[in-house]
């Protein structure tokens, strides 16, 4: 209850008290008068009749009745009576009213009880007396006088009730106004900017040293607020900036990729990630300070590029130690594809030498986004991407579609995908997922291309362009790719024709994968016809980066009677340089640098090198996927094998 309320309450409470008290002696008052009157009448009336009946006149009998029964018809008394000296009765007149009942209750009368006085005075003629005459006053009359009185009395106590609580109900309205007026304005004032403060006006007696504290309190709030923004503001700023680069940190990052997708109503927008694979070895090379450094240098560099971009600029974050994305909200394909270049460009640039004769590798992811997105999802694509550009290893950009969402376990991190990926292993959840291919030209047997591919807990396939980029992350592609060429294994002895399968570049470069795949051949049983079968590829960029421990693989794999094929030639110029030091069944030109082949004079140039030197070395060049007319013919033209439908 609030503090006014019971302040009206009290008041209340006193004023009906003193109200019950009032009419209580008031009533009690009246009933003492009327007690008095009611003796008064019955002596005055007693002494007139005894004056009466003394008179020598009225000594006969009938005339005293007579006397006696006109003043009982008056109406005013209970009974009267006359009785000798001896106390016999000699009249008594009260038959005819003693049915009379009063209009007050009951309980009136025991609350507020009236007298029945009796008075009686000696009737004598002369000296000699006569007898005695007795008069009872009838009391109700007084007591309905008494039971009017009070009602009333009642009914204007109810009244006056009515009235207060009216007056109390509007004085509370008045009050809690004039408290909102004085006070609760000026208290609503002090979190404000010091131009909106109270409008001058009346100001109660009262609440006049309370306004003044209020004011006083409401300046020192105002300071302590702006004090209290300004430090705010610098944590925000510290909390949402990273302390090495300046950047927005991944926080920051993650509220505008929000924001981004909510505004995106239909518009393309696109996310850039890219990686320092080999940060852990920048530091040992440069030293932390040095690594920071280089840091600073990598998003100083990048930041050129956002602030060069016309119309709303990228939003260029750090995400964590050696993870860097930009935001392009409203960019179209294009227009990210050519941002994205001169990224690539400025990374190549300020690449670090690692001392054994490599640099240091980018690893980037590009997807897009709608108002359909979910930010987690975005977030899932570019991780899915980065395992895909760290599986190619070859510093391309890798853009992963929106349609990845369905097919990508979701949410599927690390630790998700280490658990699907071994579990599937240990229960025997890997088979190969096989479809034949033809070539116009080729003379070659039936050939048959293998992938791995896995059933997760819920009995969905996974294949293994998803799974196997998390695998190599995880150390687990060496374990994969073992699996899948036990599988081939097993399928040669039982199929006719070549069996192509792929080897992830990172377990090709293990010396244990390739004693542990050696032995795996000879624990087979195969004969080597039988293994002579068995086409293991891998990606061509291994040549450029990791000459040795490919020609090494090769090499043991030409031991044991297996034929290696290398994929994405067309991407690795560099690796035509290489190809006469290994021996190589086919080469694959990549299907993303088919369609671009017309573009200029270099691509024709590119392309004859490629097949130029592949014949030299009678190692057969394949195109899958050509979709350009153009492409098409001109790879007719200079002798490649072009993938054929199967009937």
């Amino acid at each position: 209850m609030s503090l006014l309320k019971q302040l009206l309450l009290s008041v209340t409470v006193a004023i009906g008290v003193i109200f019950i008290g009032a009419s209580a002696l008031s009533l009690d008052g009246a009933r003492q008068y009327l007690d008095q009157q009611l003796s008064s009448q019955a002596e005055n009336a007693a002494s007139s009749l005894a004056l009466s009946l003394s008179q020598p006149g009225n000594q006969d009998t009938a005339v005293r009745e007579l006397l006696i029964m006109a003043l009982y018809d008056s109406g005013q008394f209970e009974s009267i009576s006359m009785t000798d000296p001896g106390g016999a009765e000699l009249f008594r007149a009260s038959d005819a009213r003693s049915d009379r009942h009063s209009a007050a209750p009951v309980w009136f009368h025991l609350l507020l009880p009236l007298q029945e006085p009796i008075a009686t005075r000696a009737v004598s003629n002369g000296w000699r007396q006569l007898g005695v005459v007795s008069v009872a006053v009838d009391n109700s009359y007084a007591v309905d006088m008494l039971w009017q009185s009070s009602v009333r009395v009642l009914l204007l106590v109810l009244a006056a009730g009515v009235a207060w609580a009216l007056f109390a109900m509007l004085l509370i309205r008045w009050l809690k106004r004039a408290l909102h007026d004085e006070i609760a304005s000026r208290v609503r004032a002090i979190p404000g900017d010091g131009t909106g403060g109270h409008a001058a006006g009346r100001v109660f007696a009262e609440l006049a040293p309370v306004s003044r504290a209020i004011n006083d309190t409401r300046q020192r709030v105002q300071a302590n607020a702006l004090e209290q923004h300004e430090l705010i503001e610098s944590l925000s700023v510290e909390l949402n900036q990273d302390p090495i680069t300046g950047l927005v940190n991944r926080k920051y990052f993650l509220s505008a990729l929000t924001r981004a997708v909510q505004a995106a109503n239909g518009a393309d927008g696109h996310v850039l990630i890219f990686r320092q694979r080999d940060l852990p070895a920048i530091n040992g090379i440069l030293t932390r300070a040095g690594a920071d450094q280089w840091l600073r240098q990598v998003s100083t560099r990048i930041s050129e590029l956002v602030n060069m971009v016309s119309g709303q600029r990228p939003l260029f974050a750090r995400l964590n130690g050696s993870d860097f994305v930009v935001l392009l909200a409203g960019f179209s394909g294009p227009q990210a594809g050519r941002f994205v270049q001169l990224v690539q460009q400025a990374l190549h640039a300020l690449r670090v030498e690692l001392g054994t004769g490599r640099r240091c590798r980018w690893a980037l992811a590009l997807t897009e986004y709608s108002s359909e997105s979910e930010p987690r999802m975005v977030l899932a694509r570019l991780d899915f991407g980065l395992m895909r550009a760290e599986s190619a290893g070859d510093g391309n950009v890798e853009v992963v579609a929106p349609h990845t969402d369905a097919v990508v376990p979701s949410g599927a991190g690390e630790s998700e995908w280490r658990e699907i990926i071994t579990t599937a292993m240990a229960e025997n959840r890997m088979f190969l997922a096989t479809r034949p291919v033809s070539y116009e030209g080729d003379t070659q047997i039936r050939r048959v291309e293998a992938s791995l591919s896995l059933l997760d807990g819920q009995g969905q396939e996974i294949s293994g362009q998803l799974f196997i980029p998390a695998a190599i992350r995880l150390n687990l592609s060496a374990a994969c790719d073992l699996r899948s060429i036990e599988l081939g294994l097993a399928w040669l002895a039982n199929n006719d024709g070549e069996l192509a399968l792929r080897v992830s570049l990172a377990s090709a470069l293990q010396s244990t994968f390739v004693a542990n795949l050696v032995q795996l051949l000879r624990d087979s049983g195969l004969e080597p016809r039988v293994l002579g079968r068995l086409l293991v590829e891998i990606n061509a960029f291994g040549l450029v980066a990791n000459t040795a421990e490919v020609q090494y693989f090769c090499n043991r794999m030409a031991q044991a009677q297996v034929r290696v094929g290398f994929r994405r030639l067309a991407q690795h110029p560099l690796a035509l340089a290489q190809l006469h030091n290994v021996e190589a069944a086919y080469a694959k030109l990549g299907s993303c640098s088919l369609d671009n082949l017309p573009a200029g004079p270099g691509s024709l140039h590119l392309l004859a090198a490629v097949l130029a030197t592949a014949q030299a070395l009678h190692i057969k060049v394949y195109a899958d996927e050509v979709g350009s007319p153009d492409a098409l013919a001109l790879l007719r033209e200079q002798g490649a094998y072009i993938a054929a439908p199967i009937e």
